[in-house]
């Protein structure tokens, strides 16, 4: 029988079978048991491979889930809400929760221990997002009074310089070197000016007005407008949509802002060339819940590059304010794209290797 000792029901294989949390059960010596499905999938450890082995040769990868079992058969008592990392073969370690019980037998004495595996991927997620939207607020309300005492004193600086401009080219005296040093200043406070006007943008984001369209319109707007660029890149643009997509939820200004920022940052990092696809389909994964206390279906846009990739030590700081590798960047594109995602309870996530490409996957509600 799948992932239980030949001793076990029919009725214990199919609840086993339907729990999602990973379970291990040991005997009094330590030797497995019980090895759900769950389990399987999370270790990578076929059930064939688990029963009748012993829980340390199992675990080798997992000393610290040994050493909760092997406590438990020790002392009779049980241990909860331990987090570690779960090594596992062919991906990467999963952070879980581990609770070990001891299994009784039927006068109360222990017989083994029942291990319990909570994946809590979603939840280090929903901890991260806490803390990024915790940082994002804190920078926003300095960004926001930084912004506004910078402002006027540049609006100053840049009318006199007009104003002297002008003098200049009405005066006999004017030399050209100086109206050249005016352009330079007017330029320079044009520039610093979107700097202030983009940092304003990031402190302003709310929903405002919502309602349903279909994606593939934003899409298709934002695409239309990037043809150029991505023409002169040596860009493809491919699109492969899921027709059959209910409309999503949120305001279309703000949607086509988000993804006007990833696609023309998909198209700078292929200076040389290279293949820009914009995929949608539903999304198997996640669940948002609207101010209505309805559950929403989610469903998810893939934008991906074939640039040179992000490096990994920059991945956890792409969506932080200010943070840019380009020469002459802000960084307030992809913070203010996450932002905006975040206020229509959505979420990015961000998939890159060097050298072969990224991939920003945006999940966003759906309207039914």
């Amino acid at each position: 029988m799948h992932g239980l000792s030949p001793k076990f029901s029919d009725i214990t294989v199919d609840i086993l079978s339907g729990i999602v949390d990973g379970v291990a059960v040991t005997d009094e010596s330590g030797s497995v048991i019980i090895w759900n499905r769950a389990i399987e999938e999370m270790t990578g450890i076929a059930a064939t491979d688990a029963i009748s082995h012993k829980a340390a040769t199992v675990f080798a990868d997992n000393p610290a889930i040994v050493s909760q079992i092997e406590k438990t058969l020790a002392t009779g008592r049980s241990y909860s809400d331990y987090e570690t990392a779960l090594s596992a073969r062919h991906r990467q370690p999963l952070p879980v929760g581990v609770v070990s019980s001891v299994l009784p037998d039927a006068e109360g004495r222990p017989q083994g221990v029942i291990l319990s595996v909570r994946d809590q991927s979603s939840v280090q997620d929903l901890k991260e997002r806490i803390r990024r939207a915790d940082r994002l607020a804190a920078i926003g309300q300095i960004a926001a009074g930084i912004a506004h005492e910078i402002k006027n004193p540049l609006v100053g600086i840049r009318g006199a310089a007009q104003l002297l401009k002008s003098e200049l080219r009405t005066s006999s005296n004017a030399g050209g070197s100086l109206t050249e040093y005016l352009d330079v200043i007017l330029k320079e406070a044009d520039r610093l000016n979107g700097v202030l006007e983009g940092i304003l943008d990031f402190t302003r984001v709310k929903p405002r007005e919502s309602g349903t369209f279909n994606i593939h319109s934003i899409l298709d707007r934002a695409l239309l407008l990037y043809e150029e660029p991505a023409r002169q890149h040596a860009v493809v643009l491919a699109r492969e949509y899921d027709p059959s997509l209910p409309e999503v939820i949120g305001n279309r200004d703000q949607l086509i802002q988000v993804f006007l920022n990833i696609i023309k940052n998909a198209i700078e990092v292929m200076p040389s060339g290279g293949k820009l696809t914009v995929v949608t389909r539903m999304s198997d994964m996640f669940t948002s819940v609207q101010a209505d206390g309805r559950k929403h279906r989610l469903m998810v846009v893939k934008v991906s590059d074939t640039g040179l990739g992000i490096k990994q030590e920059h991945l956890q700081d792409i969506f932080a304010p200010f943070f840019t590798t380009k020469d002459r960047g802000v960084g307030l594109g992809l913070a203010l794209s996450y932002q905006i995602v975040q206020e229509h309870l959505g979420t990015i996530r961000v998939d890159s290797r060097e050298g072969e490409g990224t991939t920003f996957s945006v999940y966003l509600p759906l309207g039914a």
